[in-house]
């Protein structure tokens, strides 16, 4: 049952303790399940980023550092937020009132962690349309060095974001109808909007448009390409990540741009919290799917990950253990074969001796 919570011109229903899983059963089970799966998977997932990135042969280019920067952004998620979730869908609001700050913290690293992910897929994706489509200025553009400056920029813009809260500029809390630590949604509605707007509508539209251009060049090259002198090639690695990083881009755009519009289409806070929680926690998922993502559509990424953890050699040694023995069996029976013939060569010449002794005794008796 829920309760009434009371300020000064404010009136909230909230849930208290195991509340919301006694109303809604389905829901909140449906939802902890999840939450919890999706927890694990993608700290699980993101951690294998960073190992086989680090390990794997050749990986210290520009382009790793902003997965390595998704990777440690999205861990945030699934190691603190989603965990925090889950508390506040069995707790409520009332565990979060014995410790505010935490709920706080929570909201504000989060939307941190989500301004860099969402920026360093930005980044990455501009890295393979600069370098597909205009590579004579990839080099000049896409150092070491500046690659680590915009990855560090995109935290400082994170931190800006949050720390404009201090200003009376919107806010970090407890929601009541996502059950989570998240985005004041009705702090302050305009830099809601703004929000919405320019830290997610425009860099999906941006990105959108990249991957779209980068599409129309690689194919307009191939159509050109009617002689092996008509036109460069296009290096097929730089396609494979590109086409890689648009997946992540996919899956980050369809967790989130509901979140997005929910943001600025529930003014007067009437949808019901079952559309924000449901909308919420899928935001939410998007960490989850990135090593799927790089497994399956990058081979490099996947050969990496079958070499650090040996999964393909035991079928190789046992190819090469059968091929030996059927090698062995082959040069044993042609030995034999060999051996079958000396000795039926070595019978034949004791015959030939016998039969000339034999001879050479009749000689004898007959002198």
């Amino acid at each position: 049952m829920n309760t009434t919570f009371n300020t000064p011109g404010y009136v909230s229903k909230y849930f208290g303790k195991y509340e919301f899983i006694q109303e809604s059963p389905g829901l909140a089970i449906t939802c902890i399940v999840l939450q919890t799966f999706a927890s694990l998977v993608g700290t699980f997932g993101n951690a294998l980023i960073l190992i086989i990135t680090a390990r794997s042969k050749g990986t210290m280019t520009v382009q790793s550092i902003f997965i390595v920067n998704i990777a440690i952004s999205d861990m945030y998620v699934t190691l603190m937020a989603d965990p925090m979730s889950i508390v506040g869908k069995i707790e409520g609001r009332p565990f979060f009132m014995q410790y505010p700050m935490l709920c706080e913290i929570i909201g504000k690293m989060c939307t941190i962690s989500c301004i860099v992910s969402l920026g360093s897929i930005t980044l990455l994706s501009f890295n393979r349309y600069i370098l597909i489509c205009y590579n004579s200025y990839y080099e000049k553009i896409f150092t070491r060095t500046s690659c680590i400056i915009m990855c560090i920029s995109l935290y400082v813009l994170g931190i800006i974001m949050v720390l404009l809260n201090y200003a009376g500029i919107g806010g970090h809390g407890f929601d009541d109808k996502s059950l989570e630590c998240i985005w004041d949604r009705k702090a302050t509605y305009s830099f809601t909007v703004f929000f919405s707007v320019c830290l997610v509508w425009i860099p999906l539209t941006v990105v959108g448009i990249s991957y779209f251009k980068l599409f129309l060049f690689v194919r307009n090259k191939r159509k050109q390409v009617t002689s092996k002198n008509s036109a460069p090639n296009i290096d097929n690695k730089s396609l494979r990540l590109a086409k890689a990083i648009f997946f992540v881009y996919a899956v980050f755009s369809i967790c989130w741009i509901p979140f997005a519009i929910l943001l600025v289409a529930d003014t007067d806070d009437t949808f019901s919290h079952e559309v924000h929680l449901c909308i919420t926690v899928f935001a939410h998922f998007h960490p989850s799917f990135n090593f799927f993502i790089y497994y399956f559509s990058n081979r490099k990424f996947k050969s990496d990950f079958h070499k650090i953890f040996h999964i393909g050699k035991k079928d190789n040694v046992k190819v090469s253990l059968s091929s030996v023995r059927k090698i062995k069996s082959k040069s044993s029976l042609s030995d034999m074969k060999t051996s079958s013939t000396n000795l039926k060569t070595s019978s034949s010449d004791m015959i030939t001796s016998l039969s000339d002794m034999k001879s050479s005794s009749s000689n004898l008796f007959a002198s």
